[in-house]
C-alpha cells in the first residue's frame, strides 16, 4: 500500500497526467468547434456541401486513431512537413474528434423540435438567433451526456501519444516499470490517476447537465417574487397602425404549391383593419398554407401579399427575398401567430417564452419585456403560472401562453392556425373565450378553425376554402344560408361530426295534434 501511495503522489507521473490533460483539452476544444460547423454542413440542403462532409466523417470514424497518428508523424515528413511528437498527437486526436463531435452535435440539433424552429422564424429570428436561442439550449440536453462519455474515452486515448514519443502518463509509467520492475503498484497508481481525472470530468459533466436541466432552472426562476398585477388589466394593445389605408392584409392572385402540386390557386383576399376573419375548410383546403404564406414561411409561385404596407417575401422588383432578408421583412410587418401545436420553446418558462421575442428580435430591455410578459400572461388568466415550464401546463394553458407571446410583441395582425384542434373538448372553451376577448379589442385577426360554432360568435367575416380556392365569403349569417352547395355540404358534415342538428336546414313544421289531445 505504501508503494502504491508513493507512486500515486509521484510528481513524475502527475507531470505526465498534465500532458494528457493538455492533449484532452486541445483535442476536445478543436473537436467541438470544428465539429459544430461540420454538423451544420452535414445538415445542409446542398448535396455538394453535405456529401464531402459526410464522406470525411465516414472515413475518420472508420479508421483507428493510431493509424491517423502514424500517418501524421511518419508520412507527412516525406512531403516536407515535420511536426513535433506533441503536435502530431494533438492534431491526430483533434482530427479524429471532429468526426465524432460532429455526429454528436448533429444528433442534438435534429432533436430540437421543428415546430419550435418554425415559430422562431415566424417571429423574425435570424438563423443565427434561432440556433443560439432555440436550438442549442435544447440540443445541449441531448449532447452533454454523450459528449461527457466521449471526453472520458478521449482521455484514455491520449495514451496513444506514447507511440510517437510523447511522455504522457502511460509512457512515464512504463518508463518507471522498465527500471524497477514494480509492475503492480506503478500501473495501479497510473490507473488511479486516470480514475481521478475521469472523476473530475464526470463532476464537470454533472454540473453542466444540471445547468441546462429544465426543472432546476424553473425552480431557480420560481424563487423570484411575482408582483401582483391588478385584475381587469386591459389586453395588450398593438402599436397604432399606419393610417395610410384601411386595409391591413391584401392578398392578390396568390399561388402556392408543394413539389409541383398546387395548394393555393390564384387566391385573392382583403382584410380590413380591426376585422376578424375566420377561415373554414376541410383539412387540405389550404388554410394553414395561407397563414404560412402570409408570413413568407413558404414561397409563392405567383401573386403578392401586403401586410400594412409591407410586401411579404418579395423585394421592390418583385423577386423573392433572400433567406437572410426574410427576418427583417417579418419584423417590419408586425405579424403575430399562434400555432395549433403551441410551438412554445420547451426550455423556457411561461414568462421567458413571452419575453423571448421581445428581447431577441425586438431588442427591448429585459425589464420592459418582463413587465409586458407578466401583463400579457395576467390578461390571459395565467398570472400565477409565470415560472411553469410548458410540459408542466395543460394544453389550454400552453395555448394561452402562446397567445400571450404573440400579444406581447404588439402585432398589428394576429394569425391563429387551428388554435383549439390539439386540445381536449373541456380546454377548448377557455381558449375560445380568450380569443373572443381579443376580438373585442379591435385587433385585426385571421383565424383558421374547424369550429363552426366558434366562428359564428367571433367572426366579422367567414371565408370558406376548398382545394385552395375561395369558394364563398360573407358575414356569419352565411352559416345559415350558404350560397353554394359545396359550403352547405361542408356545414352539414361538420354538424354531423359535432353531433348537432345538420346545418343549414329548415326544421319541419310540427304535426297537428289529434282532436282528442288538443
Amino acid at each position: 500500500m505504501d508503494t502504491f501511495l508513493h507512486y500515486l503522489t509521484f510528481p513524475y507521473l502527475w507531470e505526465g497526467a498534465v500532458i494528457a490533460v493538455q492533449l484532452l483539452i486541445g483535442a476536445l476544444t478543436g473537436g467541438i468547434v470544428i465539429g459544430f460547423f461540420l454538423s451544420l454542413a452535414s445538415l445542409s440542403k446542398a448535396w455538394y456541401v453535405r456529401l464531402p462532409v459526410k464522406t470525411y466523417i465516414y472515413l475518420l470514424r472508420g479508421t483507428p486513431v493510431l493509424l491517423q497518428l502514424i500517418i501524421l508523424y511518419n508520412v507527412l515528413p516525406q512531403f516536407g512537413l515535420v511536426l513535433s511528437p506533441f503536435v502530431s498527437a494533438l492534431l491526430a486526436l483533434t482530427i479524429n474528434e471532429t468526426a465524432y463531435c460532429a455526429e454528436i452535435i448533429r444528433g442534438g440539433i435534429i432533436s430540437a423540435s421543428r415546430d419550435q424552429r418554425t415559430a422562431a422564424q415566424a417571429f423574425g429570428y435570424t438563423r443565427s438567433q434561432e440556433m443560439r436561442f432555440v436550438v442549442i439550449p435544447q440540443a445541449l440536453r441531448a449532447i452533454l451526456p454523450t459528449l461527457g462519455n466521449e471526453s472520458v474515452g478521449l482521455l484514455k486515448s491520449t495514451s496513444l501519444a506514447s507511440v510517437v514519443g510523447v511522455a504522457e502518463l502511460t509512457m512515464r509509467g512504463q518508463t518507471i516499470v522498465s527500471q524497477n520492475f514494480q509492475f503492480l503498484p506503478v500501473l495501479l497508481a497510473s490507473g488511479g490517476i486516470y480514475v481521478i481525472m475521469s472523476t473530475v470530468l464526470a463532476a464537470g459533466q454533472w454540473w453542466l447537465e444540471n445547468r441546462v436541466n429544465l426543472e432546476p432552472r424553473a425552480a431557480r426562476a420560481g424563487r423570484r417574487k411575482i408582483p401582483e398585477i391588478p385584475a381587469g388589466t386591459p389586453l395588450v394593445a398593438a402599436d397604432p397602425p399606419s393610417p395610410q389605408s384601411d386595409r391591413m392584409l391584401e392578398i392578390r392572385d396568390l399561388k402556392v404549391g408543394y413539389n409541383g402540386t398546387p395548394v393555393l390557386k390564384k387566391l385573392t383576399l382583403v382584410v380590413k383593419r380591426s376585422e376578424v376573419v375566420v377561415l373554414l375548410g376541410r383539412s387540405g383546403s389550404g388554410k394553414s398554407t395561407l397563414l404560412k404564406a402570409i408570413l413568407a414561411l413558404i414561397p409563392s409561385s405567383a401573386g403578392n401579399i401586403r401586410v400594412g404596407g409591407v410586401v411579404m417575401g418579395q423585394g421592390p422588383t418583385g423577386r423573392p427575398l433572400l433567406p437572410r432578408a426574410l427576418p427583417a421583412n417579418r419584423i417590419a410587418a408586425r405579424i403575430g401567430i399562434v400555432f395549433q401545436n403551441f410551438a412554445l420553446f420547451d426550455h423556457l418558462t411561461a414568462e421567458e417564452n413571452v419575453m423571448a421575442v421581445q428581447t431577441v428580435v425586438q431588442r427591448r430591455p429585459k425589464t420592459e419585456a418582463r413587465a409586458a410578459a407578466r401583463a400579457a400572461l395576467a390578461q390571459v388568466g395565467l398570472g400565477p403560472y409565470l415560472n411553469r415550464l410548458p410540459h408542466e401546463m395543460s394544453g389550454g394553458q400552453q395555448q394561452r401562453v402562446a397567445i400571450a407571446r404573440a400579444l406581447a410583441c404588439r402585432p398589428q395582425l394576429l394569425l391563429f392556425d387551428e388554435p383549439t384542434s390539439a386540445l381536449d373538448p373541456e380546454l377548448v372553451r377557455e381558449v375560445n373565450g380568450t380569443i373572443r376577448d381579443l376580438a373585442q379589442t379591435g385587433l385585426t385577426m385571421v383565424i383558421s378553425t374547424h369550429d363552426v360554432g366558434f366562428a359564428r360568435t367571433v367572426a366579422d367575416r367567414i371565408v370558406f376554402l376548398k382545394d385552395g380556392v375561395l369558394v364563398e365569403e360573407g358575414p356569419p349569417a352565411i352559416l345559415d344560408n350558404p350560397k353554394t352547395e359545396t359550403f352547405a355540404a361542408y356545414l352539414r358534415q361538420e354538424a354531423e361530426e359535432a353531433h348537432e342538428p345538420p346545418l343549414p336546414q329548415r326544421l319541419p313544421d310540427p304535426l297537428p295534434l289529434p282532436a282528442t289531445e288538443r
